[in-house]
């Protein structure tokens, strides 16, 4: 059998791609996941942060077209953990409340809502933040909201089954072989073909697109998050400290997602440490007991780490590698903003329904790059 498309990883931005395959009408579809469930790596680390505070104008219509996919599954699949609208509050200093009073204005250009707080309006609506400078800006964006990424992505993986996608979960692909006329997809001691291979395995991408003698500028970096226990509760919406980059997403009524544990440095994606280390334990601990003195009392329940994709100029790797080989990659942590978006459109390149030359993803040779924060509130850096 030739399928005419194979999908290779699971995730976000994997099954994103298969549901828009099927719904474009093909009838022989397969997605491979090297886990035994769908969304159990990078996709499942990550931070779930929703928002419209993007510069790029690809990422503008990418955010709000993934904002779609997400209200969707929610109503497709009616798992309200899919979608969480808690609203973001971004904090500044002195030095940069004009950034943040531009961003308001820029939003409101696009008709979304942005409210600039003061001192007092932040803590007359959210008195746990007690231990803010008087001095701080708050940018309040109510419409950002969190997602479960694991529940989107299972509950799009389900009616892509629905619709007839193919899935082998638990298998792991060794080896791509380019052909003339189609792609050998190597798995366990099979050999399947397909008339295209779509690669959205994050940042194992590159090593997979390395057995077919291809290197893409894909450099794996890590990040890291902690939950942490609130018994006695707390009242917050997702937060974004601009001064130590730390932000706090509410995880039910008890506890708080906190991060800020980004490692500008290589790491390879099969050997890696997959909790937080104790400098990142520490930090986080006292920048959000700096926040509010609630955190004082707070206890740790658990931390993990992840890896982000780089690229050299921080936007994603999306389009053909070699004749009926594609890719998709480079999230460069904030995928899951753009993530159904950069699948979707993946998905329509491989079938030669879009075009996205400028993301290229051989637009540059593979080379040490510096490693850079993808999402950062200025547009450079």
């Amino acid at each position: 059998m030739k399928y005419e498309l194979i999908i290779i990883g699971g995730g976000v931005w994997g099954c994103s791609a298969a549901l828009t395959a099927v719904r474009a009408g093909l009838k022989s579809v397969l997605l491979i996941e090297a886990n035994p469930g769908i969304a159990q790596e990078s996709s499942a680390k990550a931070g779930g942060i929703v928002t419209d505070l993007v510069w790029h104008q690809d990422d503008v219509r990418w955010v709000r077209r993934s904002r779609q996919f997400y209200e969707e599954a929610l109503a497709l699949s009616g798992d309200a953990s899919i979608l969480q609208r808690y609203g973001m509050l971004t904090l500044a200093e002195p030095d940069r409340a004009p950034l943040l009073k531009m961003r308001a204005e820029n939003l409101a250009s696009q008709g979304i809502q942005a409210e600039i707080w003061d001192y007092r309006r932040i803590q007359d609506t959210y008195p746990e933040l007690d231990r803010l400078a008087s001095d701080v800006t708050g940018l309040w964006t109510p419409e950002d909201f969190h997602v479960n990424p694991t529940a989107y992505s299972q509950a799009v993986f389900q009616e892509a089954r629905r619709q007839g996608l193919g899935a082998r979960l638990g298998d792991r692909v060794e080896r791509l072989e380019p052909q003339d006329d189609h792609v050998i997809v190597h798995v366990s001691s099979e050999r399947l073909m397909a008339e295209r291979v779509l690669v959205t395995a994050g940042t194992w991408s590159r090593k997979l697109l390395n057995t077919a003698g291809i290197n893409i500028p894909l450099r794996p970096y890590r990040v890291q998050l902690s939950s942490l226990d609130f018994a006695g509760g707390y009242h917050l919406p997702m937060v974004w400290e601009l001064s130590s980059d730390v932000y706090l997403v509410p995880d039910g009524p008890h506890n708080l997602l906190a991060g800020d544990g980004t490692r500008l440095a290589e790491f390879d994606p099969d050997n890696y440490q997959t909790t937080g280390d104790e400098e990142f334990l520490a930090n986080i601990a006292d920048q959000t007991v700096q926040l509010m003195s609630l955190a004082e009392t707070a206890g740790l329940r658990s931390s993990w780490a992840g890896l982000c994709g780089g690229t050299p100029d921080r936007r994603p790797l999306l389009g053909r590698v070699q004749d009926r080989l594609f890719v998709a990659a480079g999230d460069q942590g904030f995928g899951v903003m753009r993530g159904p978006a950069l699948g979707e459109l993946a998905c329509q390149v491989a079938l030669g329904q879009a075009q996205a030359p400028a993301l290229n993803p051989l637009r540059e040779p593979y080379s040490d790059f510096p490693i850079r924060p993808g999402f950062t509130l200025e547009d450079e850096l």
